[in-house]
């Protein structure tokens, strides 16, 4: 049985069974043809190893070529764009010609709080017939019935990316811009939205007269489906083909309750419209034919918010009024501005910079401890003893009425800190002495706080960044300097030559009055270099006003004298030849070679400097010691960076002031003379702004004595190391070692 059911099916497949036999024939025959095996030449257990033909290719580029570009990155032009941001609302409405001198004008200033994202679509014969309003659209299709669908394609054409909901309403519908924003506020764009007031024919659409509000991604799948809305609108109304479209997009009916918010609508019957406060809730109002009524709903809507709005002014009066009596006395009159406080329950928001952090400044009963970046304590004096004498009056005061059982209220600690533009607040511990027991104490923490009184505005001179800056720069004719001098010539191209334009130098190489030739020949040939430098560059820079000259002191300097009495001996030598050479109407900029600066600094000097009232003494930035020093390392392991210092508000070595001013300083100075220029300023009547300067900074300096054969300058450091404070004393303890190991050595 089974034999005979073999034969028979290889008879029926007989063909298929020769064709498999010389197809697998053929393709034995010719695998030989196609590859031949390689022999077998390792023997087993051989440590030869694989051969591995691949070779690799090495691409020569030329020196100087640079690396391939990598893939440029377009971002756009707008952060928002980027961040995804869109606006809340646009909204469109249907128009036609004739109603651009009618209802559009009313349309358009009744809800202008909707602007710029209020747009009207109109049909128009043709594009020059369009008017050239910034938010009037026109179709040349003159089919009506495709004209929502006009609409619609040209808010997804343009807008989809840009607003989260769109408002499409006739031109007839008075619409409530206050009402209809609040309302989108509420609504989350995270779900499909098709809100609206339903059809009177019972119908799941919503009505286009009384506004329609879509989502974005309705729209989007409106966008997707306007082919099949488009061959289905056959409707006369448009509300119907509307819905129908909305009905198949996204599958959604209309609904005038969406997450837990309502749309509400007024309809006008019989002309007639009483004026109630329902109209202030209601999104739109139809139908509307007269122009004049836009303007009258428009005024009653906004008299009833306008009445809204002082209710709740009333109720927040009435609310503070009663808490008041809660407050401290002396703060119940006290007024507080309410938009400077930080949102609730959000964090403040982090500092741009270490020097705006508000820091706590603590306190005891007589001092403050780290009260700047100077001092370590210092005594409480002035308005900061009369201002804390006042609070802890009050907070004792305060302190007896709130715990009777306390019979006397005693400081332990506190701290301050000063919060601009709002009030100084203070952070007090106090103990407590009980009435029944004086052995027995409490301790109890209190903020106190002392807000703002009134604003004054202080008169200031109009200035500009314009004037006219002349720089002296007083050089000893030391090696030193000559080093700074050169690096100063480079930075004041940089800055002023190539920039500012607007400013003239005058050089003076101040000397010792007994050695007219001073120094060795490295001195000479630096100084020689430097007038060779200002030559090359007057030259290089035609309209370049730099003068050099060079005078001598009256006496010579101090044997012993250190760096900074050598530029101040300096400077007021300089000064007394550049007063000769500079007009009596000119901005000097007194300075000294071994400074950096940039442009901002010199319009700071500009805005800062005012003839006969103010001069400028900027505390520049200094770079300590040990940013050059070859083995000095942070304790990671790593180099001091380029702001490793601090402002230093003991020198005054850079300073900004009129001619004329100064004069006038000299004049009036009982001192002898010689005194430094500084000096002769403050005792005149003249106002000086002192503060920090990020635009100056002086160039790290060196130890303070050299090496062998300098005993007398550590001797004398080690006398004024006694008159510094705790951290003064580490830093020039720190330059001391270094020196006297060199002397040991």
């Amino acid at each position: 049985m089974f034999s005979r059911c073999l034969v028979s099916q290889v008879k029926h497949n007989s063909y298929f069974l020769i064709g498999l036999l010389i197809g697998l024939w053929v393709s034995l025959a010719v695998i030989p043809l196609d590859e031949e095996p390689a022999p077998c030449v390792a023997t087993v257990g051989s440590a030869s190893p694989v051969q591995d033909e691949f070779v690799p290719q090495r691409e020569e580029k030329p020196a100087g070529s640079g690396q391939t570009a990598g893939r440029s990155v377009q971002r756009p032009r707008y952060y928002s764009t980027e961040l995804g941001m869109r606006g809340s609302l646009l909204t469109g409405i249907l128009s036609s010609e004739e109603a651009l001198k009618v209802q559009v004008p009313a349309l358009n200033r009744t809800a202008a709080r909707l602007q710029p994202a209020l747009k009207f679509f109109i049909t128009a014969s043709a594009m020059s017939t369009v008017p050239g309003l910034a938010n009037v659209v026109g179709f040349t299709d003159t089919r009506e019935m495709l004209k929502p669908f006009h609409a619609l394609k040209y808010l997804a054409d343009n807008y989809l990316e840009e607003y989260d909901f769109f408002f499409i309403v006739s031109d007839t519908a008075f619409v409530n811009a206050r009402r209809l924003t609040q309302l989108v506020s509420q609504l989350s764009v995270s779900q499909d939205v098709y809100m609206g007031r339903v059809a009177d024919d019972e119908s799941h659409y919503c009505s286009l007269d009384n506004g329609i509000i879509l989502s974005n991604s309705v729209l989007r799948a409106i966008h997707s489906e306007l082919d099949w809305c488009v061959r289905n609108s056959y409707s006369p109304h448009h509300y119907e083909n509307i819905g129908r479209c909305v009905l198949h997009s996204a599958h959604l009916s209309c609904n005038p309750d969406v997450q837990g918010e309502h749309y509400s609508s007024v309809v006008i019957e019989n002309d007639q419209l009483p004026l109630t406060e329902s109209l202030a809730d209601a999104v739109t109002v139809y139908p509307i034919m007269d122009t004049h009524r836009f303007y009258e709903i428009h005024a009653y809507i906004s008299r009833v918010f306008l009445e809204r709005d002082h209710e709740e002014v009333l109720k927040l009066r009435s609310y503070m009024w009663h808490n008041s009596a809660r407050h401290p006395p002396g703060y119940r009159n006290s007024t507080w501005p309410a938009g400077l406080r930080d949102d609730p329950g959000l964090a403040r928001p982090l500092p741009g910079n270490r020097f705006d952090h508000l820091r706590w400044t603590a306190i005891n009963g007589t001092h403050a401890f780290f009260p700047d970046d100077h001092h370590n304590v210092l005594p409480i004096t002035g308005a900061y003893r009369e201002a804390l004498d006042l609070v802890l009056t009050q907070v004792r005061a305060w302190s007896l009425h709130r715990w009777p059982e306390a019979l006397d209220v005693q400081l332990v600690e506190g701290a301050w800190k000063w919060e601009p533009a709002v009030a100084l607040r203070y952070r007090l511990l106090l103990r407590l002495t009980a009435k029944e027991d004086k052995d027995t104490h409490m301790s109890r923490l209190v903020e106190a706080v002392r807000p703002l009184g009134a604003a004054r505005l202080v008169p200031v001179r109009y200035v500009t960044e314009s004037a006219r800056l002349s720089a002296v720069l007083a050089a000893p004719h030391t090696a030193r300097h000559a080093a700074d001098l050169a690096a100063f010539l480079q930075r004041y191209e940089a800055v002023c030559l190539n920039q500012d334009k607007n400013t003239a130098l005058l050089l003076v190489i101040v000397k010792q009055p007994s050695q007219p030739s001073v120094g060795n020949t490295t001195e000479v040939d630096l100084m020689k270099e430097n007038k060779e430098t200002v030559a090359a560059l007057k030259s290089r820079h035609k309209d370049a006003q730099i003068e050099v000259v060079e005078t001598s002191l009256e006496s010579p300097s101090h044997e012993h004298a250190s760096e900074v009495e050598l530029l101040q001996e300096a400077q007021r030598a300089a000064l007394a030849l550049a007063l000769q050479r500079v007009p009596r109407d000119s901005l000097v900029l007194l300075a000294v070679p071994h400074i950096d600066f940039n442009q901002d600094f010199l319009n700071r000097v500009r805005m800062n400097t005012i003839s006969g009232e103010q001069w400028y003494l900027p505390s520049a930035f200094s770079r300590y010691a040990q940013y050059e020093h070859p083995a000095f390392v942070t304790p990671t392991g790593a180099k001091p960076q380029s702001n490793t210092g601090r402002f230093n508000v003991h020198l005054s070595l850079v300073s900004s002031f009129y001619r004329s001013d100064y004069d006038s300083a000299v004049a009036e100075w009982p001192g002898p003379g010689g005194a430094d220029p500084a000096a002769v300023l403050v005792r005149s009547g003249l106002r000086c702004v002192r503060a920090p300067e990020p635009g100056l900074v002086y160039a790290s300096r060196g130890a303070p004595c050299g090496g062998a054969g300098d005993a007398a300058c550590v001797s004398r450091l080690v006398t004024q190391l006694h008159t510094l404070d705790l951290g003064a004393k580490h830093s020039l303890a720190q330059l001391l070692l270094e020196t006297q190991a060199e002397l040991d050595q």
